[in-house]
């Protein structure tokens, strides 16, 4: 089976995914590093259109907070509308069964689904939980916001677990 791995090209993404896909390929699986410039020695498919995300990363280094997350969100968001417009192609041309899929490349998996091939997708950053029972982590609240926004932490020892 070939396997494409889809994530940024930055290295707290890139690092976790490529080990990953040394591993699959120990196991003699062909692995694909698509829209990246290559990792590991792996072999690697750049996409047509630019990277937007290193591209905007000096613009991006000089701002903070809430104006950071933004910025950084629609820069992912355009590379993945970058994404899903060649996916087709790239997944003909190379080959692809199935493709391994950061959880940080927001809604790359529509790429897969609208081609009816399995995938996954895999979390190299921090988890965000949408469920409101932990803090996002892009937020930088001291713990009295977070008491005062989810009480039932309270409840949480000094170690981390729940009393």
């Amino acid at each position: 089976m070939k396997l494409g791995f889809i994530c940024l090209e930055l290295p707290g993404h890139l690092n976790p995914m490529s080990s990953l896909a040394l591993q699959l390929q120990a196991r003699d699986h062909e692995v694909v590093l698509l829209y990246s410039s290559g990792a590991a020695g792996l072999p690697s498919v750049r996409g047509p259109e630019k990277d937007h995300i290193n591209e905007k990363l000096p613009e991006m280094s000089k701002k903070e907070g809430q104006d950071a997350l933004q910025f950084s969100i629609r820069a992912v968001l355009t590379q993945t509308e970058a994404i899903l417009k060649s996916l087709p192609a790239i997944v003909r041309a190379n080959g692809i069964d199935a493709l391994i899929i950061d959880t940080v490349q927001f809604y790359a998996e529509l790429g897969a689904m609208q081609l009816g091939m399995p995938y996954v997708h895999v979390a190299t950053a921090v988890h965000w939980d949408y469920s409101g029972y932990t803090p996002l982590c892009c937020y930088g609240w001291h713990m009295r916001q977070i008491l005062q926004l989810w009480p039932e932490t309270d409840k949480v020892s000094q170690s981390g677990l729940v009393c």
